[in-house]
């Protein structure tokens, strides 16, 4: 009897004890799906109006194209018949010393030069057409040549490679920007075509002045050789 008197008397204490509430860590997926619902038109709307001002912007601010070009030393091949060339002169007894490493290396030398690149748009039709339909000043002139030729970029292509590591070869990118893409081939293929114009007539003009000094030296030795040998006749 007294066990008996025991377990009613334990069973009649249980409903003193709440029951376990649902834990605040789990998460509700209908009302998190609600959520997401109720905020899909406001992100929507976001995103719309985030893509008519980047489509506004684009009719807004000017377009830009850049022309690029990759250029590298001459091929052996391509530097035979020059080759043949100097041989002929060496013959002569000239010190005739141009390769290909040297005569590329002037090339970008002159299309580094700001004056030269000036001097070029300034001689350009096509660019001066350009400038002279906006009907501006000589001093507005000045400053929109120099503004043009900012955008003229010769990049060493191995610059960025670590001192140690050995490069293949090399080369260079030469790129120039303007408002169309047919402004921007046009100035940069004329800039390439006048710079190798004045390393060839460079290249000719020293070739020609060494050969001049030693036809002066042949002479005058050839006089020498004449008054000694009408001397000792």
């Amino acid at each position: 009897m007294s066990s008996l008197n025991i377990k009613q008397g334990s069973d009649a204490h249980f409903p003193d004890y709440p029951l376990a509430s649902p834990s605040n860590n789990e998460i509700d997926l209908l009302n998190l799906i609600s959520v997401l619902w109720r905020a899909k038109k406001t992100v929507m709307a976001v995103v719309f109006a985030f893509a008519c001002a980047g489509l506004l912007i684009s009719f807004i601010l000017p377009q830009k194209w850049t022309s690029a070009a990759v250029v590298t030393p001459p091929e052996p091949v391509q530097w035979q018949e020059l080759e043949k060339t100097f041989t002929k002169l060496r013959v002569l007894d000239l010190d005739i010393k141009i390769d290909r490493t040297e005569a590329f290396n002037l090339f970008i030398k002159k299309f580094q030069s700001v004056s030269l690149l000036e001097e070029y748009l300034r001689s350009s039709p096509y660019v001066m057409d350009q400038l002279k339909e906006a009907k501006i000043d000589e001093l507005d002139l000045h400053r929109a040549i120099v503004a043009l030729s900012e955008k003229m970029k010769a990049v060493d292509d191995n610059a960025s490679k670590k001192k140690d590591e050995p490069s293949l070869y090399t080369s260079w990118t030469l790129s120039f920007t303007a408002p169309t893409s047919k402004e921007a081939q046009t100035v940069l293929s004329g800039y390439i075509d006048y710079i190798s114009a004045l390393v060839v007539k460079e290249s000719i003009e020293n070739v020609r002045n060494k050969l001049e000094i030693k036809t002066q030296f042949e002479k005058e030795k050839l006089a020498q050789d004449r008054i000694k040998n009408e001397k000792s006749t």
